[in-house]
This record gives C-alpha cells, sequence and structure tokens, in this order.
C-alpha cells in the first residue's frame, strides 16, 4: 500500500526547485531566442512547476536577468594568460569577446539596461584597464579600453545577427592585435 500524499506544499526535502535549477533552465532560452522569449510561465512549462514558484525562486524579470548575466559571464577571466601586457590584454579581449558571443542576447539585454553588468564584467574593464595602462601609447584613462571593449560589442552585435554570417573569430582577433600593437607602439602585427 502506497502512502498518500497530504495536500498542500510539499516538505523543503521534496521540492526540487532551485535559482540554479531555473538559471540553468532559462539561459539556453535567452541563448537561443532572446530575452523576450523569456518568462515566467515558459520556464513553468520547462520545469514542470507553476509560474509563482519560478517567481518565488527568481524574484523579478530584472532579477532574474541580473542573475542569468552573473552565471552567463561568471569566470570570464579564469583563463586569460599572457606575460606582457599586450599578451593579457589580447587574452583578456579574446575570453571576453568568446563569452560575449555565445551570450549576445544577454550582452543586449545589457547594453540596454546597463544595471544588468555583474561584477565580473566590470572585472573584465577593470583588468584591461591594468594592462592597457602599461603600454607606450596609453591613453592613461579609460579611451583605450572603451575603444577595445566596444569593438569587441560591435563584433558581437555583428557576428550574431544572423546564421550565413561569414565573421570569424580570427577577423575579430586581427583587428584587436591591430589596435594593441599601435598601443604599444609597435607597428607591426602579434
Amino acid at each position: 500500500m502506497t502512502k498518500a500524499s497530504s495536500p498542500g506544499r510539499p516538505p523543503k526535502a521534496d521540492q526540487r526547485l532551485s535559482k540554479q535549477l531555473i538559471l540553468k533552465t532559462a539561459l539556453p532560452i535567452v541563448q537561443g531566442r532572446g530575452v523576450d522569449a523569456l518568462s515566467f510561465r515558459v520556464l513553468a512549462d520547462q520545469l514542470g512547476v507553476t509560474p509563482m514558484a519560478v517567481t518565488y525562486h527568481a524574484g523579478s524579470k530584472k532579477q532574474l536577468l541580473s542573475d542569468l548575466v552573473d552565471h552567463a559571464f561568471a569566470g570570464v577571466l579564469d583563463g586569460v594568460d599572457g606575460a606582457t601586457p599586450v599578451e593579457r590584454a589580447r587574452s583578456i579581449m579574446a575570453m571576453y569577446y568568446s563569452y560575449a558571443l555565445r551570450n549576445a542576447n544577454l550582452l543586449r539585454a545589457i547594453l540596454e539596461d546597463v544595471t544588468l553588468m555583474s561584477a565580473d564584467l566590470t572585472d573584465v574593464a577593470a583588468e584591461l584597464k591594468a594592462n592597457t595602462d602599461q603600454l607606450e601609447n596609453s591613453d592613461g584613462g579609460d579611451v583605450l579600453v572603451h575603444l577595445l571593449i566596444d569593438y569587441a560589442h560591435g563584433f558581437v552585435l555583428s557576428a550574431s545577427s544572423g546564421a550565413n554570417n561569414p565573421l570569424t573569430t580570427e577577423d575579430y582577433l586581427r583587428g584587436i592585435d591591430w589596435i594593441l600593437c599601435r598601443a604599444a607602439g609597435d607597428r607591426e602585427t602579434l
């Protein structure tokens, strides 16, 4: 004989829904179809729960998007390497580009609402500035950092604009190399 379940909220041990599960489910939706395709109802349907249960764990849609940005860009600087400031700046930009391209729809949301920016993304700019400040032709301010990041954003938005887009990571890095070599006072390519 099986035990009949009682009405009401299940005990916490029986609950399987969590913020991490919601983020894991939401990220592919946003990556594939964009932020507008994401709703608590869509998530609830995929997770087999009610929209209210998703809201309880995720908060508002803005909070969910902020948490998705944190989740999607976590560890963006983890693989950065290089012995010189130019090599490190190139590595930072290569890592950032790969994360941003994979999460182009989240990048669009961040560009529309900069309050969605995560600490990891702020760290990208700070680490990039620390390295570009050491270059011979550094402006000593943020101009070079903004130039590099804006170039990455433009390239991500262009490269993610269609299925038959011919832009490649090598094309992007060729532009980064050109900018960094000139900032380093070297007219040769890396």
